[in-house]
């Protein structure tokens, strides 16, 4: 390395040859040969040994320059910024990194407040950092806000900034500036999931419960809390059974321990008998690699569920009551009609005082008994529509009691207490006599083993506008007639009475004791004759019953005038159609004993063609409704077709396809249900016969 000596080095060397100089001119005469010759060897020594030192110390220095511009590189172009900040937050220095994340040149950043570039909504959390960084002195300091580029866009930045005192200088700060925006994004993403996921938990109706490996509690969300009454906080640490129903021990059937064991999940129905409702409890284990870390237990209450289901299935088996009822209502009523018409036949042509009239009128008497007993079928199965009529309840009382009386055994004791000056009510009288036979039944049920007494009373009441707590307050004020029925039997519980009115609810033990479904009748009557039913039991005292019906003033129609007027004959063509020839014969009898003339058909599209081929030599259709082929309302529309003042009267035991209003509708004059009298046929005939004279 070739050195060229510096104006210091020059200024140096002069004024060590002026020292050498002023050394010799004072010491000439004592220097010696060999000691000038020994001087000059350590001078030139010295020499080289201080060449030497200039070398070394010029290597230094390059090597510090180097060094200087290898740092400065990498100030530079480090993957953080750097910044120096004044006491009063102006950049001092800065680094092109510093530049390049915020978006200028470096060189512009000198001398401008950081502030500048701090987002406005971050300002305070930029001063609020400065001022806690000057406090805590050398002790770093971090935060991250939003700063802004210089074309306007922003980014996260994590600062992390110290303070530093120099003895000859003001204190700054010293900022690290790193680009953050990425990890904050994540950050926030993960938090806004973790929110919405929280608030999603918290918002589920169902009961969700996560539970550890020993089944307690660590997380629980609202619905959780609100069946326990506690905040889900609360929850965490309980273990789930013991919170759940106290116990010491998983609930029986706890899906929770059988998925842990086989690591799926698992699904069963738990009955909570505090709360008296049947939770839908499915256990989720969360696997990992080292086994089931914890679980998801998620509760449903399918109480009203499973009400409701048994409702449909009630409901569904109700609907194949109906279908039996029909199909037995009509066969029936085809087996009754042929029995009830000739024993009224048979009457009329037997003399009067004829030992035969008297069991020819028992066999009418149990052939309109029949008849009632299809009715009250058809009405339990809620397929026969309701015939409400004003009557005197005492009345079907007594008789209902007189049916009771006899079937029960010795050691029940019937006592009565009826009011016969109650007033009239507007019902169904099958469906009050159903009434009286199911609550009768009911306290036969409770004291059949040990017997006792059966009290059955009738008296009119006043309901005023305040009313007993029995009483509900649905119950309008006014004049009521008050069924009480009462037993001095087993009684029930209060559990049992709130359940009592329920269809297929049973407290009777065994194998065909009851279906369950006699209250539940009781109850649907008189529900929909605007009145209440109240039961009162305690266990071993017995249980009373009292039905209230709300009175009607209306005059009761004299229907039994009607059979006590003979039947009117007369001249006229009456064509009788009925698949069953045994009625259709005994229709024949009767209608021709009345005078008229008499064409039957056991086919309705022969009765069809007769009409059609002859239309002037039929006065009155009577038609059957179920029959092959046509049924009663096809063949009366077809006829009406072609002679549409022909008076039709339609016979039906039960149908689904046609009622009253339906055969009124299509213009059909007479519409009976079988089995019909004779005197209640004739009537009828007569009626439409006479109304299509007056038209004429």
């Amino acid at each position: 390395m070739v050195h060229t000596p510096s104006n210091s080095d020059q200024e140096l060397r002069k004024r060590a040859e002026e020292k050498v100089r002023e050394d010799e001119i004072a010491a000439p005469e004592r220097v010696s040969p060999g000691a000038t010759n020994q001087l000059l060897h350590e001078l030139r020594v010295h020499q080289i040994e201080l060449e030497m030192q200039n070398e070394e110390l010029l290597r230094t220095q390059h090597n510090l320059e180097a060094s200087g511009a290898r740092y400065f590189d990498l100030y530079n172009v480090a993957p953080v910024g750097y910044l120096t900040l004044s006491k009063a937050g102006l950049i001092v220095e800065a680094n092109l990194t510093s530049a390049t994340l915020l978006g200028t040149a470096r060189g512009a950043l000198v001398k401008r407040p950081l502030s500048d570039f701090i987002f406005p909504e971050d300002q305070d959390c930029y001063y609020l950092h400065r001022k806690q960084l000057a406090k805590t002195g050398k002790e770093p300091q971090g935060c991250e806000l939003r700063m802004v580029r210089a074309d306007g866009s922003l980014f996260w930045a994590d600062l992390q900034a110290i303070s530093t005192l120099e003895s000859d200088k003001a204190p700054d700060f010293r900022i690290v500036m790193s680009d953050c925006t990425r990890r904050k994004m994540a950050e926030i993403e993960v938090s806004t999931i973790k929110d919405q996921w929280g608030k999603t938990f918290d918002a589920i109706d169902d009961i969700v419960i996560i539970h550890d490996q020993d089944m307690r509690i660590i997380r629980a969300n609202k619905a959780a809390g609100a069946l326990f009454q506690m905040a889900p906080s609360e929850l965490i640490g309980e273990q789930c059974y013991k919170l759940f129903r106290g116990a010491s021990e998983p609930c029986p059937g706890c899906p929770e321990i059988l998925a842990r064991k086989i690591q799926t999940t698992q699904r069963s129905n738990i009955y909570h008998e505090q709360l008296g409702k049947t939770f839908a409890v499915s256990s989720f284990p969360l696997v990992e690699s080292s086994g089931v870390a914890c679980s998801v237990c998620i509760a449903k209450d399918i109480t009203d569920y499973l009400k409701l289901e048994e409702r449909l299935r009630q409901s569904q088996k109700m609907e194949a009551i109906g279908t039996l009822a029909g199909g037995i209502a009509h066969d029936f009523n085809n087996i009754l009609v042929p029995i009830l018409g000739y024993a009224e036949l048979a009457e009329t042509r037997v003399a009067p005082g004829d030992p035969i009239v008297s069991d020819l009128q028992h066999i009418i008497k149990g052939a309109l008994r029949a008849k009632d007993m299809v009715s009250r079928i058809l009405s339990y199965s809620r397929q026969a529509p309701q015939e409400r009529q004003v009557f005197e309840p005492h009345l079907v009382l007594t008789e209902a009691l007189k049916l009771i009386q006899t079937s029960l055994p010795t050691t029940i004791e019937v006592k009565t207490d009826i009011a016969t000056d109650c007033c009239s009510i507007l019902a169904d009288p099958t469906q009050f006599h159903q009434i009286v036979m199911n609550l009768c039944t009911n306290g036969y049920h409770a004291m059949r083993e040990s017997g006792g007494v059966l009290r059955v009373s009738m008296a009119k009441a006043v309901i005023g506008e305040k009313k007993s707590t029995q009483i509900s307050a649905d119950l309008a004020p006014g004049d009521y007639i008050v069924l009480g029925v009462s037993d001095t039997g087993c009684g029930m519980e209060r559990k049992t009475i709130e359940r009592i009115f329920e269809p297929y609810f049973t407290t009777k033990g065994g194998k065909g004791a009851g279906s369950g479904l006699g209250l539940s009748v009781v109850h649907g009557i008189v529900k929909s004759c605007q009145g209440q039913i109240t039961v009162s039991s305690d266990p071993g005292k017995g249980t009373t019953f009292h039905v209230y019906l709300p009175c009607v003033v209306e005059e009761i129609p004299l229907n039994g005038m009607a059979a006590s007027l003979p039947p009117s004959a007369g001249r006229e063509r009456i064509v009788v159609v009925d698949d069953e020839e045994i009625i259709t014969g005994m229709l024949e009898a009767i209608l021709s004993g009345l005078g008229y003339q008499v064409s039957v058909f056991n086919n309705s599209l022969d009765a069809l063609t007769f009409i059609t081929q002859d239309p002037s030599g039929c006065d009155l259709l009577l038609t059957d409704m179920t029959m092959p082929h046509l049924t009663g309302a096809e063949l009366s529309q077809k006829v009406l077709a072609i002679k549409p003042d022909l008076p039709i009267i339609l016979c039906t035991g039960f149908s689904e396809l046609i009622n009253k209003e339906q055969a009124l509708a299509l213009g059909i004059r007479g519409y009976l249900m079988k089995p019909v009298s004779v005197r209640e046929l004739a009537l009828e005939m007569r009626q439409a016969l006479d109304e299509k004279g007056k038209g004429a």
